[in-house]
Order: C-alpha cells, then sequence, then structure tokens
C-alpha cells in the first residue's frame, strides 16, 4: 500500500537497546509523516473518559461497542490489546481508528476461559497479548486457538488461575516483576525521534511495530515491550546479558524482507484504511488515514513460547 511503502523509504534504524536476549532497535524517520490531528490510544482514551467500551446487549463473546464520545481526538486501538472487565476479558482482533463521536462494533476474542458475569463495561487491561497470541491474531484464528494458546501461556509462566484469565496471569507479582525490570532497563533508553521498534531475541529478528506519532509509538512500547518480554526474558532460560549479540544483520534483513514482502487493503470497522502483509513467513496488519500510516505491525512465524513447563520434581525420589 503507498502508504505504507512510503513510510518504510523513510525509516532510519538506530542503535540497539539490549536486555539479556532481547533487543529492541529503535526505528527513526529521515523526513516526518504528515499525520495531523489529535491521536490518543485506548488507556489514554478509557482512562479520560473520552472512549466507552461496553458489551452488546446481553453480552456478546466477538464483538464489543466502541463509543468516541471526544470532540477533535482520535483514537488507535490495536491488535492485541486488552480490555478488562466486562463479562470476560478481551483481546481486540485488528486494528482499528475510532473516530470523534463515532460508534462501532468491534471483534474481539475472549482471553478469560471460565468466566461469564460481572458488568457490562470495560476498562484498560494496560496489556498487549505475547506475540504467540498476536501472531494467531495476525493470521487470522478462532476461539479455541486462542483459549488454547492462553491455557499454554498461563501453564509456561506458573500463573494459572480459576478463570483462565491471561490478564491475571501475566500481573501476578513474580511475572509484573521481571517485566518491570525489562522497563527500567530498556524504556528510559528510547532515543528522541523514536517511531518503531525491531524485536529481536538471541538474533533471530520476530517482529516491528511502526507509528505515524512518536507520542503513539512510546505511550505503547512499554506494553510492547512486555509482550515480548513474556517470551524472550521471563520464559527464557540461561540468557545473560551477553546472550543478544552486536551483530546487526538480522535487523537489516528482517527490515528488507518487510519491505519486500508487500500489503493489500483490508476491512476496518472504524475510520480510515486498513492494511494486510500475508507473504511467506510474514504476517502484519495496520491502520492507516488520509493516505498517512498510524500504525502497522509485523511478525515472523517463529514460535517463542515454550511448552508448558513440567511439575517440579521431587527429590529424593517418593520410596513405596
Amino acid at each position: 500500500m503507498p502508504e505504507l511503502a512510503s513510510y518504510l523509504d523513510r525509516v532510519e534504524i538506530a542503535e540497539p537497546i539490549g536486555y539479556r536476549g532481547l533487543a529492541v532497535y529503535p526505528v527513526l524517520l529521515e523526513r516526518e509523516v504528515d499525520l495531523g490531528g489529535r491521536w490518543l490510544t485506548l488507556d489514554e482514551a478509557l482512562a479520560r473518559g473520552a472512549l466507552v467500551v461496553t458489551e452488546k446487549g446481553g453480552g456478546s463473546v466477538p464483538v464489543v461497542l466502541v463509543e468516541n464520545r471526544g470532540h477533535d481526538e482520535h483514537v488507535l486501538i490495536l491488535s492485541g490489546e486488552v480490555l478488562s472487565g466486562g463479562k470476560q476479558t478481551r483481546t481486540i482482533r485488528q486494528d482499528v481508528i475510532v473516530a470523534p463521536g463515532q460508534r462501532v462494533e468491534l471483534s474481539v476474542f475472549c482471553v478469560e476461559a471460565h468466566r461469564w458475569e460481572g458488568g457490562g463495561t470495560f476498562s484498560a487491561g494496560q496489556l498487549m497479548v505475547p506475540p504467540s497470541i498476536q501472531l494467531a491474531l495476525r493470521r487470522g484464528t478462532d476461539q479455541e486457538t486462542i483459549w488454547a494458546e492462553v491455557a499454554r501461556n498461563n501453564a509456561a509462566l506458573r500463573a494459572e488461575n480459576p478463570t483462565g484469565s491471561l490478564e491475571l496471569a501475566m500481573k501476578s507479582a513474580p511475572v509484573r516483576e521481571r517485566l518491570d525490570e525489562v522497563r527500567r532497563a530498556m524504556v528510559p533508553n528510547l532515543p528522541r525521534g523514536t517511531m518503531g521498534f525491531l524485536f529481536l531475541h538471541r538474533g533471530r529478528a520476530l517482529g516491528a511495530e511502526c507509528f505515524g506519532r512518536e507520542h503513539l509509538a512510546r505511550a505503547l512500547f512499554p506494553k510492547l515491550l512486555d509482550s515480548y518480554a513474556v517470551d524472550c526474558v521471563v520464559l527464557a532460560s540461561g540468557d545473560a546479558d551477553s546472550a543478544w549479540r552486536h551483530d546487526h544483520r538480522p535487523a537489516i534483513e528482517f527490515f528488507e524482507r518487510v519491505c519486500r514482502a508487500g500489503s493489500d487493503r483490508a476491512a476496518t470497522p472504524g475510520t480510515g484504511a486498513g492494511i494486510r502483509t500475508r507473504a511467506g513467513d510474514l504476517f502484519g496488519n495496520g491502520v492507516s488515514l488520509g493516505g498517512t500510516l498510524v500504525h502497522y505491525g509485523v511478525q515472523a512465524t517463529h514460535r517463542i513460547v515454550p511448552m508448558p513447563l513440567p511439575p517440579p520434581r521431587i527429590w529424593p525420589p517418593r520410596r513405596e
């Protein structure tokens, strides 16, 4: 799509920020994009009351209602962001722009398998689903697959809970403590002008996220970082600070593959135009407005999350 091609043509890749096996390459732009107007993230809009998200009718698992009650601020909602509350916690299926005064039905998946009760409104979950679930969203999937991925994630984190909630698992104290370590090490080191990120683990490129506003990139980076860090730091074993290499070729080669991959139009329930990439092992989605890219995310089909950890061994062995 022309807006994505124009954006990628301006990209400059900065020196990486590293923590254990995870490396993030900040994306800068040689020339600014012209994304006009005022913008809020999902979490910002919900916190200010500019955006209201409710169950549809008495509740429908695959759909919620979203209304932008703001007067002059567009709201960017990303695939993989989590909505907390309602009758069960949900995650967004695709990127959406909600214009001022607009009301749309938003497609979602449940990420809390064993609850169907509670109020009809949602708050900000303040997290993104891990890469394995995000990749399933971008490839196209069904609810059963999402539940299976959530269950596997929770088991691997040793954070299983009665309702099967992804949110509760990722916000459990041991997991949150590790994620806060990663944030402290990496978030303050973003250079000025950062518009996006390339994520690598142990020298292998995993994905990229690009934005049309520095404010959007910076506001969403902590959640995006948590998402990758769950798999690359919390669940990774044996990763020392020296485990990631100062070899920039994987990042450059991944970016070049994204440039070659191409894209086509995708439907979006909100304002603007959807973008989709399906090329080899690359799966991406995004959204633009007025011919200018607002967000584009793309992943390679690498699985990071390990299988659920086995139960702890008892030592010495029991003797009957």
